[in-house]
């Protein structure tokens, strides 16, 4: 009876635990443990997706708002003095016609500073620089032995240098010393073959409208023995006299020693390539409209490329929600931004607007340029181009310049009272009598902080006390250029403050992954290690188990 008892609790024992036992899958059990604590890391990472996702399309808007800066720069003309040379209304062009048939070009040409003063000149080359050019007697070789032993000083104009010669030296050698001195001379040789065995010694003065010296030193006479001095000294073969550059400009006669004039006319740089007298040449300094169509062309481009940027962003789809593509949509930075530069490019200023300059907006509100239009504006009307587009500061006297504007007024007037000591340094500037309005440090006036002329800093360079009537005008360049800088600077502007508040939370939320991550490796291998455990006592008591169900089996068979 014990027995049969014990062999039947063994039978069922065995099998309810082979069932378990197969039924235990440690890596599924693990590996479903471990993904339960992957869960969280997986949330994040999608924000992390999310985010980079938005860093991309913030940097691509910085990009676009940048590219728009580029000609926003050029058409805002910037106050101060580093501005300037970048104010494409500064911008001149130079045209030079001729009074006959002939091509003005194979006379002259010009080049015009930024900022020149508008006008027309009248030019006519009477004679240009040249530089002397003398020779020598005919000398038999060019590779033999001259024979003489010396030295002889040359030079042109204040410029000199000694030159030894030796009775081994060939003309080769002759000019070769004579080169290796012609920095400090101002004068270079050359050989020029006449016919064969007939070779003649040149100098040239490196500089027009100098005279070559040459002057006998020790030993052997060398230039005069060589032909190209006579007995006294002076020059035996003239092949080209020096004479400088002779022209008359607006009724005055000029010479200059070189072909190269830069100061006769104020910003005004001439190279003269030869003289042709009676040719009146007209020579005009205009604005150079072409460059100023460039970059207005530009920001048009710049600016429909931001505006298709913005209605990607602005996508819906079927149902009425936000589109794949529009990763920014509803972002308050981007539409702040439009908002604004659509408000700027729809106003006037000084009664002037986009369509006076040929400028229209489509159905998308991308702007759209009549060519001509724009053309006909800056040849009869280039006042008021540039008032709409730049900022402008009209004073009565030209000592007081801006230097910049900073957040200063979009416009203003007003009487600036400048008042200075006995020694011409600037004690005081106000408005009304009230000094308080500004600072004053050395030649600078600064507006007060908190005053309606903060931002404002202008430089006067007058020695005596006076009121400056001052009008100050923002253009729609200059608006759009200080919000597009507020927004896309690389440096602090919103989007890299944006972008990097993103980028630091990608790091940290990447960091709380790895963690979560190295946990849930950590946690693995505690799984493993337990469930080895409990496989290893399992196994035991399998063997056990077996061993007993080994044992009933054999007495029931008995």
């Amino acid at each position: 009876m014990m027995t049969t008892v014990t062999s039947t609790t063994s039978s069922v024992t065995t099998t309810s635990y082979s069932q378990n036992r197969n039924d235990f899958d440690t890596d599924s059990l693990v590996e479903a443990a471990v993904a339960a604590r992957l869960t969280r890391a997986d949330t994040l990472s999608t924000k992390v997706t999310a985010n980079e996702t938005k860093i991309a399309a913030y940097q691509e808007m910085q990009t676009l708002l940048q590219t728009m800066q580029t000609s926003l720069s050029k058409l805002r003309s910037e106050p101060g003095t580093s501005g300037r040379s970048n104010d494409v209304f500064r911008d001149r062009s130079a045209y030079v016609t001729s009074s006959t048939s002939t091509t003005a070009s194979t006379i002259l040409s010009a080049t015009v500073a930024d900022g020149t003063d508008l006008g027309t000149h009248s030019l006519e080359v009477l004679q240009i620089a040249k530089a002397e050019r003398l020779g020598s007697g005919s000398i038999s070789g060019r590779t033999t032995a001259l024979g003489y032993s010396g030295t002889f000083t040359l030079g042109a104009g204040t410029a000199s240098a000694s030159v030894t010669v030796t009775e081994t030296m060939t003309l080769d050698d002759l000019v070769t010393a004579i080169n290796a001195q012609s920095t400090a001379s101002g004068v270079k040789a050359s050989v020029v073959k006449v016919s064969d065995g007939d070779y003649m010694l040149t100098l040239t003065a490196s500089a027009t409208g100098q005279s070559i010296t040459l002057t006998s030193g020790s030993g052997d006479d060398v230039m005069t023995a060589l032909g190209v001095t006579d007995s006294s000294g002076d020059a035996a073969v003239v092949l080209q006299a020096a004479q400088s550059a002779k022209l008359v400009v607006d009724g005055v006669t000029v010479e200059r020693s070189s072909n190269s004039i830069d100061d006769v006319i104020d910003g005004v740089s001439l190279t003269l390539y030869r003289a042709e007298e009676g040719n009146s040449l007209t020579l005009e300094v205009e604005n150079d409209l072409s460059g100023i169509m460039e970059q207005i062309e530009a920001l048009v481009e710049a600016y429909n490329a931001f505006r298709t940027f913005v209605l990607t962003n602005q996508t819906t789809g079927s149902d009425g929600t936000a589109d794949d593509s529009a990763v920014l949509f509803g972002d308050a930075t981007l539409r702040s931004v439009s908002q604004q530069m659509q408000a700027i490019l729809t106003a006037d200023v000084g009664g002037v607007s986009l369509s006076d300059i040929g400028l229209s907006f489509d159905t998308s509100n991308a702007l759209v340029l009549d060519s001509t239009e724009l053309e006909d504006a800056l040849l009869n009307n280039f006042d008021a181009v540039q008032t709409l587009l730049s900022y402008r500061m009209e004073a009565s006297t030209s000592s007081l310049q801006l230097l910049r504007h900073g957040n200063g007024p979009d416009s203003a007037s007003f009487d600036l009272e400048i008042t200075v000591d006995s020694s011409g340094s600037v004690t005081s500037a106000g408005v009304g009598g009230d000094t308080s309005l500004f600072t004053v440090s050395g030649s600078t006036i600064t507006g007060a902080s908190g005053t309606a002329y903060e931002g404002l800093v202008f430089v006067y360079t007058g020695k005596v006390s006076q009121t400056v009537s001052v009008e100050l005008s923002q253009g729609i360049a200059d608006s759009l250029w200080q919000i597009t800088d507020t927004i896309a600077d690389s440096y602090d502007g919103t989007l890299t403050d944006m972008i990097s508040t993103l980028k630091n939370t990608n790091s940290d939320l990447n960091d709380r992954i790895s963690t979560i991550q190295s946990n849930a490796e950590s946690y693995r291998s505690y799984l493993l290690e337990k469930y080895a455990r409990i496989e290893a006592k399992l196994a035991k008591a399998q063997s056990v188990l077996d061993l007993l169900e080994a044992i009933n089996n054999a007495e029931s068979s008995s």
